[in-house]
This record gives C-alpha cells, structure tokens and sequence, in this order.
C-alpha cells in the first residue's frame, strides 16, 4: 500500500497569513502602553513606599560594607551583592515604587546609592547615601551627599 503523497501548498494560502498578522498587531496594540518618566524610564503605578526604600538602602550599605572587606572594592552593580549573597535580590522599582541607582566609582573604593520615586511624585522624598552610610533626603528633589540627614 503507498500513502497518496498531498500537496501541503494549497492548504495555507498567504491571504490566512496576512490576516493571522493583522490580527496579532491589533491586539499588541491594544494593550495599555507603559508609562515612561522624562528620562525614558518605566514609571511605576505602585506608590513610593519610603520605609522600603530606607530598609534596603540600609540593607545595602550593610551589603556592600561586606563586599568591600571581602574584595578590597565595591560591589560595581547589585547582581555582585546578590551573587555574593550579601542581599537577597536586586531592588525592585515595581515593589517599593523607587528607582535604585548604584554609583560605584571607577575605582570601587566609594561608591553612590541614588534612590529617586519612579512616579515622578513632587511629595516623595528623593534619598542619597555612600560609603559612610549616613542616609540624606529631599521632598521633591534628588538628594545628595549635602542634604539633610533622612529622619531629622
């Protein structure tokens, strides 16, 4: 017995092609398009949650005070924090509705923790923090190294 051999090019013609196409752009472009902050960042809907952002900005001073004894450097980004299990995991801006930046020097000897509200929000403080681990905060505006000390 021999199988009849088909003809599979009949089957799909490129007008169904055509058509699965459209209908996938329709939908992608119908979903909710993510909100961006002025300098291109995602920005998040969760509300700034300070006493989140002072936990792991302590928790990461402790980290990093670790690192340095072990390495004789900073760590250069969180995942290094994370991989030495010095932090559990890295900062996450969808939980506590703050952006983490991590500014080590090119040396890795100092190093900058800017924490910054992803909603762009004029009300939440901005915090700063180094090496020292002294916490500094602004209401509205990014913090520094010669803004006050957070919680005074």
């Amino acid at each position: 017995y021999e199988i009849p051999k088909r003809d599979w090019s009949s089957d799909v013609c490129s007008s169904d092609l055509v058509a699965t196409l459209v209908l996938f752009l329709f939908f992608a472009g119908c979903s909710s398009p993510e909100k961006t902050s002025s300098s291109g960042a995602a920005v998040s809907s969760t509300p700034a949650d300070e006493k989140a952002a002072l936990q792991i900005m302590t928790e990461t001073a402790k980290a990093q005070d670790a690192y340095f004894k072990r390495n004789r450097r900073y760590a250069l980004e969180f995942e290094e924090l994370v991989e030495a299990r010095d932090i559990k995991s890295v900062p996450s801006s969808s939980a506590t509705g703050y952006d983490f930046k991590l500014r080590p020097a090119a040396d890795a000897q100092t190093y900058k923790l800017i924490v910054e509200p992803v909603n762009g929000s004029t009300t939440a403080k901005h915090f700063f923090t180094n090496e020292k681990g002294v916490i500094h905060a602004e209401q509205g505006k990014e913090a520094t190294a010669d803004s006050p000390v957070a919680g005074q």
